[in-house]
């Protein structure tokens, strides 16, 4: 029985390391598996042959020599089948079970080239190998006509031993390939969040550029010029978003020192003029001069052009965006308040959500893409609202970084 689960062991543990290292390369999107399934098969093989090279274990041999075979024709590779034959053929060349092993190794084959192209080939090609393996072992080294039963029972065991090893190993095969399949799921999900980041990331620029061309008048020379540097800085915008997101990977920061009253006054005169022919009032307050940070004055302005752009679409009429800074414990504290629409509860709870939004035509990407970014500097992003009375966004970002 020590030596029954001995055997049990060695012809496991290869194959077991084989479905560790696939987790590993699956998680880690590296590796070829096919080569680490060949090198594990061998492996286990060999180690049956070097320690059952005894005269007196070569029913252990027999035994347990078929599973590695057995296993390359489930993962259906049969030329590593064949060869692995071969070898088990030559190796009992000169021993009296060569002619029914022989016999067995070819049956096999036989078996899988019948059920390979069959939906249940698994199922049945395991049962009747385990079951032809059971069989001749017992026949030829257990079988008693004075006592059946005791033969009987070692078919059952060997049948067992055999069915168990291999049922086992088809269904952690079938674990690794779902896994993987979940992974590379999850990569086109991430895939598809990153396109639809993109789109509306260069959607806001872009209604910017339009809403400033159509108030261009070719009459108003100074006017208009002043629109067209607007058009370029949003179109430079949209231009390094693209760049960002061409890898489809998480969002980076290149963090660097420079001063948020001037980000606060550019993203001011940008909206400035298209809140005034919306009719709403927009207020910018800061008695500070300077507050210089450490952080990414693209990315950020990214979120204030996000925030505004929704307060804008959240008002109805007589609106007012007030944009308020200051200085707390090392905290610079940016709040953009509006008396739009405002959020209930439950709107409020889920405002970070990604992919949840209010706005019929909206992705609900942009206040999930915002609270990433001010993540990404150790900060927060905090929402309070009161339905049908407004909103207030309070962005804390440490000077620090």
């Amino acid at each position: 029985m020590n030596e029954l689960f001995f055997n049990v062991v060695l012809v496991s543990f290869p194959i077991l390391v084989y479905f560790i290292i696939c987790m590993i390369n699956i998680i880690f999107s590296k590796g070829n598996n096919n080569n680490i399934f060949i090198i594990a098969i061998i492996t286990s093989l060999y180690l049956i042959m070097y320690y059952n090279y005894n005269i007196n274990k070569v029913y252990l041999f027999l035994m347990f020599s078929n599973i590695p075979i057995l296993v390359s024709y489930i993962k259906r590779n049969y030329f590593l089948g064949i060869i692995l034959s071969l070898v088990v053929i030559v190796y009992l060349f000169m021993n009296s079970s060569f002619v029914v092993t022989s016999i067995r190794l070819f049956i096999y084959l036989i078996l899988f080239i019948i059920f390979n192209s069959k939906s249940t080939f698994n199922y049945l090609f395991i049962k009747m190998c385990a079951l032809l393996q059971g069989l001749l072992v017992s026949l030829e080294y257990n079988f008693d006509i004075s006592n059946l039963l005791f033969s009987f029972t070692v078919l059952i065991i060997i049948f067992g031993i055999v069915f168990l090893i291999i049922f086992l190993f088809r269904e952690l095969d079938n674990i690794t390939k779902m896994y993987e399949c979940i992974n590379n799921t999850k990569k086109e999900i991430d895939l598809k969040n990153s396109l639809f980041k993109l789109t509306h990331e260069i959607k806001n620029p872009i209604a910017v550029c339009k809403g400033y061309l159509d108030m261009i008048d070719l009459n108003d020379y100074n006017n208009s010029c002043r629109y067209i540097d607007i058009i370029k800085n949003e179109i430079n915008r949209s231009l390094n978003i693209m760049n960002d997101f061409m890898e489809c990977s998480k969002i980076k920061i290149d963090k660097e020192e420079f001063d948020v009253s001037i980000l606060l006054e550019n993203v001011y005169e940008s909206f400035k003029i298209l809140c005034k022919k919306n009719n709403i009032k927009f207020n910018y307050n800061n008695n500070l001069e300077e507050i210089y940070v450490l952080g990414d004055y693209n990315r950020l302005e990214q979120v204030l052009v996000n925030i505004i752009k929704n307060s804008m679409e959240a008002i109805k009429n007589n609106g007012v965006i007030d944009i308020d800074v200051n200085v707390k414990n090392k905290d610079v504290i940016i709040k953009v308040k509006d008396n739009g629409i405002g959020m209930d509860e439950y709107e409020l709870e889920n405002v970070k959500e990604m992919f949840y939004t209010t706005k019929r035509e909206g992705t609900g990407l942009g206040v999930a893409l915002s609270n990433e970014i001010v993540l990404l500097h150790n900060g927060s992003l905090e929402y309070d609202s009161v339905k049908n009375k407004g909103t207030t966004c309070t962005i804390r970002i440490p000077m620090e970084g």
